[in-house]
């Protein structure tokens, strides 16, 4: 019996959110009779794969930044790739993976091409002339697919409201995560005295890509708000990497806070650092759907975040979540506040996002979801 062949095309986006998502994808396809192939050159990435017995395929045809005559060169390159492995269907990610993914796919005649959404290079706060301009390419980019996948309801809303796609093109299928991974593997006590905290601060913890769009400036800028104002003794432990840490460094330097911030980089322990955390804080300035947000409701976490549209739907408008505006650190910081000194509504917040998470964004229900898909566009 001949599987169909599967291929994402994810390109050299470092390893984060959206790949755990591929990562997932990719594993329960190959449980499902697919054979699976992933392209990308990340090197956490393709490890994380071979570990899962995924085939990565280490092509350089899709980099991040723009360069016109180096990314037709991709494109060709992509194009040979997908007829030469012969695929049954081609999903992209990413929007430069996207946009090049789709095109190869289209051109190379592959049966079926989807392309998800992880979250639109604009959002409601950018310029009109910028989400006009995405909506544009969105929409020619759109013509060289079957499906368009969003990562949230509120995604696929906009989607068609900004004329990408009809309505019958695009689908809703939440990101969902396997809970296990937050287990925890050693006491709090222990976590927390490696970074040398002491018992009465209140770790505040954010973990991700350290990107502009994460607004993480807003965190540190509550910081000193936080303790000389709301008296509550705020140590920010901050777990990722990203072009924007130079700029969060410096901030940390400029406002003597390099007592009460921890960058750690990279790191494998999460179900570690969630357990030693008091308050997840998650100040975005806009997102797909945030697989960070979805692991501290794993971990039962109280969390702040902001009012951003994925935000609001994922935590039921603020029923599991304390919720501000985006980049307001004042009002960041009155909401850690009240969350850190209210110790029961704290946790009876942290219990109902982990039962919201269970209900709505498993692992399993999401990747059912795309299974699902892969076989009715198949079919027909």
């Amino acid at each position: 019996m001949v599987l169909p062949k599967l291929l994402h095309v994810v390109g050299d986006s470092k390893y984060g959110g959206g790949s755990l998502i591929v990562l997932e994808l990719a594993k329960a396809a190959v449980a499902n009779g697919f054979d699976v192939s992933v392209l990308a050159t990340d090197a956490e990435f393709v490890r994380r794969l071979e570990q899962a017995g995924i085939r990565a395929v280490e092509s350089d045809c899709v980099r991040r930044e723009i360069r016109p005559l180096w990314d037709l060169r991709g494109l060709r390159r992509l194009r040979r790739l997908i007829e030469d492995g012969g695929y049954s269907i081609v999903q992209t990610h990413t929007s430069k993976g996207g946009v090049i993914g789709r095109l190869a796919a289209w051109k190379a005649d592959v049966p079926v091409v989807i392309h998800t959404v992880h979250g639109f290079a604009v959002h409601d706060r950018s310029s009109s002339n910028a989400i006009r301009a995405t909506a544009a390419i969105e929409k020619w980019a759109g013509r060289k697919c079957h499906r368009i996948v969003t990562v949230s309801e509120s995604h696929c809303r906009w989607a068609i409201e900004l004329g990408i796609a009809p309505p019958d093109k695009l689908v809703a299928i939440p990101n969902g995560i396997d809970a296990s991974r937050v287990i925890p593997s050693r006491p709090r006590s222990e976590v927390r005295a490696e970074f040398g905290v002491g018992a009465d601060e209140v770790i505040l913890l954010s973990t991700g890509r350290l990107a502009k769009q994460k607004g993480l400036e807003d965190l540190l800028r509550a910081v000193p708000l936080l303790r000389n104002q709301h008296s509550v003794p705020a140590h920010v432990i901050l777990a990722g990497d990203g072009p924007s840490r130079a700029d969060l460094e410096s901030l940390v330097s400029s406002q003597g806070l390099g007592r009460h911030v921890s960058f750690l980089g990279f790191r494998t322990d999460l179900g570690d650092l969630l357990a030693a955390a008091d308050l997840f804080v998650a100040p975005s300035i806009y997102e797909g759907l945030s697989i960070s947000l979805l692991e501290a409701m794993a971990a039962a976490k109280p969390i702040v975040t902001t009012d951003i549209p994925s935000n609001l739907e994922v935590t039921d408008h603020g029923r599991v979540a304390r919720l501000v505006s985006p980049a307001d650190p004042i009002d960041l910081a009155v909401a850690i506040a009240e969350l850190a000194t209210d110790h029961a509504t704290a946790q009876q917040m942290g219990a109902a996002a982990r039962s919201r998470l269970e209900a709505h964004y498993t692992r399993d229900v999401m990747t059912s979801a795309y299974i699902e898909l892969y076989r009715a566009l198949l079919a027909a």
